[in-house]
């Protein structure tokens, strides 16, 4: 009996922790490291490495990508980073809200260059709304 009791302890938490694992709507965006994506995506990203800015990379029926790049850094002039993302999905609308700082101390830690996230599937949206630091803002470029 005692087996039995600590089995389904056992099997409770397997499925808390996958549940909690699990991508959820309330959630529509999340980071991804460089080497999860596929050969078009990456391909994408090589075009794009040496241009600061936002892209998107949206294949027909395929996870999009949000990519967010400040890898170019001009000696002399303030490095850009991103400070916060934020998204939210409703009525086939993706509206992503980005906070973007600046910094003289190119050492900052939180200089990262590049940042891709995962938007999901191309057909979950109809639109995608840009917003940086409270204003309206437009991919540099769109592939895919």
């Amino acid at each position: 009996m005692k087996k039995a009791g600590t089995l389904l302890y056992l099997c409770s938490i397997i499925v808390m922790v996958l549940a909690g694992c699990s991508r959820t709507d309330a959630e529509p965006v999340h980071e991804v490291k460089l080497e999860q994506l596929g050969n078009g995506a990456k391909s994408f990203v090589e075009q794009i490495k040496e241009k600061n800015g936002l892209y998107l990379y949206s294949p027909a029926a395929e996870d999009q990508y949000l990519i967010v790049n400040y890898s170019s850094v001009i000696q002399g002039e303030e490095a850009q980073f991103l400070n916060s993302l934020q998204a939210e999905a409703e009525d086939q609308t993706l509206t992503i809200n980005l906070e973007e700082l600046g910094t003289m101390d190119y050492q900052d830690k939180r200089l990262e260059g590049m940042r891709i996230f995962e938007l999901g599937n191309a057909q979950d949206y109809g639109s995608i709304q840009i917003h940086k630091n409270g204003k309206s803002a437009v991919f540099d470029s769109v592939g895919g």
